[in-house]
């Protein structure tokens, strides 16, 4: 949509002049589109862009070093920005045992950093100044007050002329405790992967020379490409947010370099025709990359991946876009030569969700919270001490004032009677449901009272009748940037809605509460879950209840620890429901993303277009015995409470498919109430 010619008069915003303002218009209609049309104005309108946006992706991090190391004296370090799972370390040693037979604790000197190393450190600069010798000086952010005895003595090596091959290592993560003189005297690498699936392929398969891959054998070949686009995926995976992992990783070339480590082991002189694809899954899914991951959903979408890749297929043809039902393919290559291999990454399709067994949908999910995060991030740099220069806009202080007091006036009166609540009942008629909306009753006063405590306190302070406390002025910028302040969300719902919204939500939440207490020995015949605090302790009531209505007289009696929330979903919404379940509970407010929930098949399906979440009709949840196998045809989703997903699990529901399960696992398909 970027590259589109505009229509009518504003087609003039397509001459060279004006792409700026085109990327106004842009911003309006498509802003899912602006990272990459702000990308290409960068390419084609700065002087040099291209470099700055592309860089040297392409190339390992081997090449980039050496590259480097040309343009270094020996009085200009290097110095490595630590990036998660990135170790300079073995590069360094390489080039130096390629370049000048380096040898350990002779020529080269590798210090970690830490507690009582600052003299070892200042002995061997000097002895490396005088005789040439390589000195590596790893994590020096963590001795940030000798980072500057640190600087005078490279500078006074400078003045004084150092051995011709000397040279100064220095790793670091980022850190404001490092001199600035340092970081301008250093030049500065780091080993981040690269933007893109294709991008990341290159550097993956730049990891193994062409000499040594000419070396294998023809099996080796081609799991090791599989191992390399694997690798690539879960890389590139991340920028889909929580869709593609509820938790980010450290993945890194170590991680590759170590399974093909694995790989030649296993495979190498194997006197067996069958690959042990069991074995190899388990330590590359459980082991290499799975020792990162704590999820257990983000353990079985790498397990689902390796199902998928790590087959007898890859060693002739297999479809490497996974679940894609011919809308793209892109099959690994026949076992060839290093060249032919290059050729085929090179043939690579445009870039789509698709090769991640994700709907297009994901797409314009991660690349609107993308712009989003841009302009959030220039909002926050616009100065807050000066109004705009319309005359009719509100200065960031007048505007916090303004929303306290109609804040306040929304929130004042609401309380819930607990006490009184409480004692219109018997003990005999509090069974787990009441108790559960109690406990919601009592968590609304709770939050109102802080917001409403809050907010009188710093009406004063608008006024002038009380000093303006830290907390005061916190309160008055976050209302200003429509964001959660800290101490209601202490006692808040977990949501991820700007504050205007968020009210909306709180009263919502309110209504839903009030529906209950005029009867409260019954609970409504649709509870909306996505309206509690806590939907946990509320489908842990429906197994109580379960426990609870069992008959006295049965042989096996159901236990609470071994029953587990199983679902059934209806063709009905909530205002069709006329009756209570028969068993278990109605339940509404759940939002399916990244598929939808065809009702008349009752089977789960692809989202259509532009469709980032789909209603599903109400649900009954109903306790059952916990199983030790997944059902055939069977999804089994987990539900959170908000889009950003972990660590607020609640429960897993059983949705029926008629496509595998694996396609809806490696698509990040979830329930949000």
């Amino acid at each position: 949509p970027e590259v589109v010619k505009l229509p009518l008069d504003w087609k003039r915003l397509d001459s060279p002049g004006q792409t700026f303002q085109k990327l106004l218009v842009l911003r309006c209609l498509r802003p899912d589109r602006m990272a990459s049309a702000l990308g290409d104005w960068i390419r084609n309108t700065m002087p040099n862009g291209r470099d700055f946006m592309d860089c040297d992706g392409s190339a390992s991090f081997y090449e980039i070093l050496h590259q480097s190391f040309d343009d270094s004296t020996n009085a200009t370090p290097l110095f490595f920005i630590l990036s998660p799972g990135a170790d300079p370390v073995k590069e360094v040693e390489k080039l130096g045992k390629k370049l000048m037979g380096l040898q350990p604790n002779v020529n080269y000197h590798n210090i970690a950093m830490g507690q009582g190393q600052d003299v070892p450190a200042i002995n061997k600069l000097e002895l490396g100044h005088k005789e040439g010798h390589w000195v590596m000086l790893q994590n020096i952010h963590l001795m940030p007050s000798w980072c500057k005895e640190l600087e005078k003595k490279l500078n006074s090596f400078v003045v004084e002329g150092s051995h011709v091959n000397f040279r100064v290592f220095l790793s670091a993560d980022p850190s404001p405790g490092i001199p600035i003189g340092i970081l301008e005297a250093c030049i500065k690498l780091t080993n981040e992967p690269p933007q893109g699936l294709l991008a990341n392929l290159r550097r993956a398969f730049a990891l193994f020379t062409k000499e040594d891959f000419e070396d294998r054998d023809a099996k080796v070949k081609s799991i090791l490409f599989g191992l390399c686009h694997f690798h690539a995926v879960m890389l590139e995976r991340k920028k889909f947010g929580p869709l593609g992992y509820n938790m980010m990783y450290p993945f890194s070339a170590g991680d590759l370099r170590d399974s093909a480590r694995v790989l030649y082991n296993y495979l190498e002189g194997l006197s067996s025709v069958k690959i042990p694809w069991d074995v190899l899954r388990f330590l590359f899914g459980d082991i290499m990359y799975g020792g990162h991951i704590v999820d257990d959903w983000d353990r079985k979408m790498c397990g689902t991946y390796l199902n998928y890749f790590m087959q007898d297929e890859l060693l002739d043809e297999t479809e490497l876009v996974p679940y894609a039902d011919g809308k793209l393919c892109w099959p690994s290559p026949p076992p060839g030569t290093h060249e032919r291999y290059l050729e085929h990454i090179e043939s690579m399709p445009s870039e789509s969700p698709l090769f991640f067994g994700m709907h297009p949908n994901a797409e314009l999910g991660f690349r609107t919270a993308q712009c989003k995060q841009i302009f959030e991030m220039l909002w926050m740099l616009q100065p807050k001490d000066k109004g705009a220069e319309d005359a009719d806009s509100q200065s960031p202080m007048a505007r916090a004032e303004q929303l306290c007091n109609d804040f306040f006036d929304e929130v004042r009166d609401i309380s819930f009677p607990v006490d009184d609540i409480s004692r219109s009942m018997t003990d005999e008629e509090k069974g787990p449901f009441q108790f559960v909306f109690l406990q919601e009753c009592e968590y609304m006063n709770v939050l109102v009272f802080e917001m409403s405590r809050s907010l009188s306190e710093l009406q004063l302070g608008f006024k002038g009748e009380l000093t303006m406390s830290p907390a005061m002025e916190n309160l008055a910028e976050c209302l200003y940037l429509e964001q959660i302040p800290p101490r209601w969300a202490k006692h808040a719902f977990a949501s991820t809605r700007p504050l205007q919204s968020w009210l909306v939500n709180l009263k919502d939440r309110c209504e839903h509460l009030n529906e209950w207490v005029p009867d409260p020995i019954h609970i409504m015949k649709v509870v909306d879950i996505s309206k509690l605090f806590n939907p946990q302790s509320f489908l842990t009531a429906i197994k109580q209840l379960a426990c609870q209505d069992q008959d006295p007289q049965a042989a096996n009696k159901l236990e609470l620890d071994k029953l587990n929330v199983y679902t059934d979903v209806t063709k009905r919404d909530a205002k069709q429901i006329d009756a209570f379940a028969r068993e278990g509970t109605y339940v509404t407010g759940m939002f399916l993303e990244g598929a939808r929930w065809d009702v008349n098949g009752n089977t789960l399906e692809d989202s259509k277009p532009k469709e980032m979440f789909f209603k599903m009709p109400v649900v009954n949840c109903k306790a059952g015995l916990n199983q030790d196998r997944e059902e055939k045809n069977v999804y089994n989703c987990p539900a959170y409470c908000v889009p950003t997903r972990r660590p607020h699990f609640v429960f897993t529901a059983q949705l029926r498919t008629k496509q595998p399960a694996a396609k809806w696992v490696l698509g990040g398909v979830a329930i949000i109430p």
